[in-house]
């Protein structure tokens, strides 16, 4: 399993970091934990091969995370003819929006080819590459919306997103699966709370590797960095383009 990070940065482009979007390959597909960044651009520019794009999960509806699916979307449908993805979003009004404006711009949407789903905590992806189960988060519970982490498990190994959490971890929604089991990665990210917040979660947690993104105010990136060992496990920060191999 590869995991290529297209796009770490928080709330708002940077001029260094695009919006939330990480790829990951197993056995020449490829998937997606959100699509904040300008996915289909990066995509193209990167020489990737449409057609080996099978699925999109968002962590929650927020634009940040979202933004880039409508032009892969749209282009999905219309342009690039033999691509085929299901792109899940959190909210049926989500799922609404979008494909409303798909027939907007376009006059049409190709929806055997691009399927919008809904995903909810009981949903579970798996094909012949790859297994993505959600665990709810409280990052949007006090408006009563849905929001999610990852789990992916592909080629023997396991990755954990952990998708945008609480104010300040408030509730309590560091992903108890890490926890509880050993994983080969964590991706968690460091907009909503600080250092001092997370540290009592660190060392329960049973990852091999920690990695931190999605990240404000910048200053953190030094101290998280610092981190690094304090644990027992590498702990560092990402930077968009940046590659793992598990």
């Amino acid at each position: 399993m590869k995991i290529t990070f297209l796009g770490t940065s928080h709330g708002v482009p940077a001029a260094d970091r695009f919006c939330s979007s990480t790829m990951i390959e197993a056995n020449g597909s490829r998937y997606f934990i959100d699509g904040g960044a300008p996915l289909i651009d990066i995509l193209l520019r990167r020489g990737v091969d449409l057609d080996t794009v099978r699925a999109i999960f968002t962590t929650h509806i927020h634009g940040d995370h979202t933004n880039g699916i409508l032009a892969l979307a749209d282009l999905f449908s219309w342009y690039f003819k033999t691509t085929s993805v299901d792109i899940y979003l959190t909210e049926r009004r989500g799922i609404d929006a979008f494909s409303e404006m798909i027939r907007t711009v376009e006059g049409g949407l190709d929806e055997a080819r691009v399927r919008f789903k809904l995903m909810t905590a009981d949903t579970v992806y798996q094909d012949e590459n790859i297994r993505v189960t959600p665990f709810p988060t409280q990052h949007m519970a006090s408006a009563g919306r849905p929001a999610y982490s990852y789990l992916v498990e592909a080629e023997g190994k396991k990755a954990l997103f952990s998708g945008d959490l609480s104010q300040r971890l408030a509730k309590g929604d560091f992903p108890a699966y890490a926890l509880d089991n050993d994983v080969d990665l964590m991706v968690c990210e460091m907009a909503h709370f600080g250092v001092e917040e997370v540290r009592p979660y660190l060392g329960k947690c049973r990852a091999k590797t920690l990695l931190f993104n999605h990240v404000f105010p910048l200053h953190k990136l030094d101290e998280i960095n610092a981190l690094d060992g304090a644990f027992g496990y590498p702990i560092r920060t990402l930077n968009d383009g940046d590659e793992v191999e598990l």
